[in-house]
């Protein structure tokens, strides 16, 4: 279950969502109910402890436990402590689990008794990259990833300070806004020392979602010393040349702009200048049509590649970037209601988030698409990745795409099997996709809202049947109905799929192919393969021996049944579902 809070603060002055409303929502038997289940059983398995242990040697402590290895026993420990706050809140939101809840109490009583008297706390000490910078305002060194000698520190700290929020406002742990209120006025203090010059040349070392957090907790408590916070890390020299629709984004490191746009549209929602959203809206629109791959990752070698280019290497689609572009969508979807953010939504969920986690509950890094190359997934001690402790939230982030509530309004995004419930409304939806082409939606109480059904970009015949009559005039890409509903009365959605073969974007003569919104992909079996895909390095096996793949003659791709097609002689099916082995999902022709 995920409650969806839709409340406009009287500090939200330019986003247009519902006020007071809280919508329950539960995911019925499906693959990403799967996946939601392996995805707890994985949380449940970490130590809180262990995670906790660098923050006790920041402190000079002696820890409970003994840290993780991979990331967490170096300089940028601390981070995956953020994730898992952030992932054990959204679990007890879905799931109403009380064991994420009591988890989640216990970090945030030890952070309380952690926290130095200025208000610091993180995974490493305060004197490290942070009063590197301010004891030196003129000389401290910076880098893309060094501040001060030390592995992006707002990274971590942006971590830190999300999770916090995120247990405060999902959890309701009101100890959690005392910790991450006296840590932003830490942040606060200690940056209002530092003029712009000196503040630029910090901005150049990666900062995660510093302007995020800090512009939510101005949100949260009207303090107005977190929204100069904020101010101080945006970066205007990307943002500004983004809202003129110029694409800067070419050599760039991808997940350290993601995460800052974000940023600029959470300022925007709390009173920003119209530059904020007319960027992150550019932004989403360029990396989505002009830079993302078949399942709708982005990236090489962590990179933005040249535009209009298609790369594919064994180290494309940083997994972390999804999980981010997909808060982006959501948020610009509450400024715009175009279905355009949720024909993405999907195309992500489906078709890389779906395939970036293990039976064993582990994740990727990169999802590699170069043919005959092989996911790679991390390991439960020594990994600790970046893209470990996004993949630690991501199934639990699957129920706040499906529905949408503003006003008098509900929005049915995704065809996910699932139930909504508000104080004064309930439905259930019922959807065979991607195995069929029906679902049903069942209202079970009373209601006039206006059922707003997302017409998916890839079905041409969309139709809602209600009450005898069909309904297929769309709005942004939703098909509205309003009515006086009854308990009992169903919509029916007809879902049509077909198949489409689609060009790589630099090269005619490469294609993928997709079901309905599905993309498809062969499985080449494990000819040279590693005795184990599971890595403790995120690059461990990126340069691992390949396979020659042979083109295909032609395009002639037809339904076996089943999920399965055949395409010249060679069976395709969903990426999501091909785990350990090699595969490819573009196919180069002949001629």
């Amino acid at each position: 279950m995920t409650i969806n809070k839709a409340i406009k603060s009287a500090l939200c002055f330019n986003a247009d969502f519902f006020i007071g409303d809280i919508m329950k929502i539960s995911l019925k038997n499906s693959i990403f109910k799967d996946s939601q289940q392996i995805g707890e059983e994985v949380l449940f398995k970490l130590s809180a402890d262990r995670l906790l242990a660098p923050v006790y040697e920041a402190m000079n402590k002696k820890p409970k436990a003994g840290r993780y290895g991979g990331w967490e026993a170096k300089g940028i420990s601390g981070h995956t402590l953020g994730h898992f706050m952030t992932a054990l809140a959204l679990c007890y939101e879905t799931t109403e689990n009380k064991k994420a809840k009591e988890i989640a109490d216990y970090v945030i009583d030890e952070l309380e008794a952690l926290q130095q008297e200025n208000g610091y706390v993180c995974g490493f000490p305060e004197k490290e990259g942070f009063l590197g910078v301010f004891n030196n305002p003129e000389t401290f060194t910076v880098g893309g990833f060094d501040l001060a000698g030390w592995w992006v520190p707002y990274y971590t700290l942006h971590k830190i300070i999300r999770g916090l929020i995120d247990i405060y406002e999902k959890t309701e742990n009101e100890k959690a806004l005392n910790v991450v209120s006296r840590l932003g006025l830490w942040v606060y203090n200690t940056t209002s020392t530092l003029n712009d010059i000196q503040r630029k040349r910090v901005l150049q070392c990666e900062y995660g979602g510093m302007n995020q957090v800090l512009s939510r907790l101005y949100r949260i408590t009207g303090d107005e010393r977190f929204k100069k916070a904020s101010e101080f890390f945006c970066e205007e020299d990307l943002l500004l040349p983004l809202s003129q629709k110029q694409d800067v984004l070419t050599g760039k490191h991808a997940n350290t702009q993601i995460p800052k746009i974000v940023g600029a549209l959470e300022m925007y929602n709390n009173g920003g200048e119209n530059h904020l959203y007319d960027s992150a809206k550019f932004f989403f629109d360029t990396v989505n049509e002009n830079r993302s791959y078949a399942i709708g990752g982005n990236s090489v070698s962590e990179h933005f590649h040249d535009l209009h280019t298609e790369p594919l290497e064994t180290n494309t689609c940083e997994t972390c970037n999804s999980n981010n572009m997909l808060v982006l969508a959501r948020e610009l979807f509450n400024l715009d209601k175009d279905a355009k953010y949720y024909d993405y939504c999907e195309r992500v969920l489906y078709n890389h988030i779906l395939a970036s986690q293990d039976e064993t509950g582990m994740k990727t890094y990169f999802v590699g698409l170069k043919s005959g190359h092989f996911k790679v997934f991390s390991t439960l001690e020594d990994s600790f990745w970046c893209c470990f402790g996004s993949g630690l939230e991501n199934p639990f982030t699957y129920n706040q795409h499906i529905y949408n509530r503003y006003e008098n309004e509900l929005y049915v995004n995704l065809y996910i099997s699932s139930t909504v419930e508000d104080a004064d409304f309930s439905a259930t939806l019922n959807s065979e996709y991607p195995q069929g082409e029906k679902a049903e939606f069942i209202i079970e109480s009373e209601t006039d809202k206006i059922i707003c059904f997302r017409k998916p970009c890839w079905c041409g015949e969309f139709l809602v049947e209600y009450n005898g009559k069909i309904y297929n005039e769309t709005e942004k890409g939703y098909v509205k109905i309003k009515g006086e509903f009854r308990k009992g009365d169903t919509f029916k959605i007809n879902l049509p799929m077909k198949i489409k073969i689609h060009h790589k974007r630099d090269d005619e003569n490469q294609v993928y192919f997709t079901f309905g919104g599905i993309v498809l992909a062969e499985r080449l079996g494990r000819e040279k393969f590693p005795q184990d895909d599971h890595a403790k390095g995120e690059n461990d096996l990126t340069n691992y021996e390949g396979i020659e793949v042979s083109p295909i003659s032609n395009t002639n791709i037809y339904s076996i049944g089943n999920l399965k097609f055949s395409l010249d002689g060679h069976t395709l099916e969903p990426f999501y579902d091909i785990m350990h082995e090699r595969y490819r999902v573009y196919f180069e022709i002949k001629d």
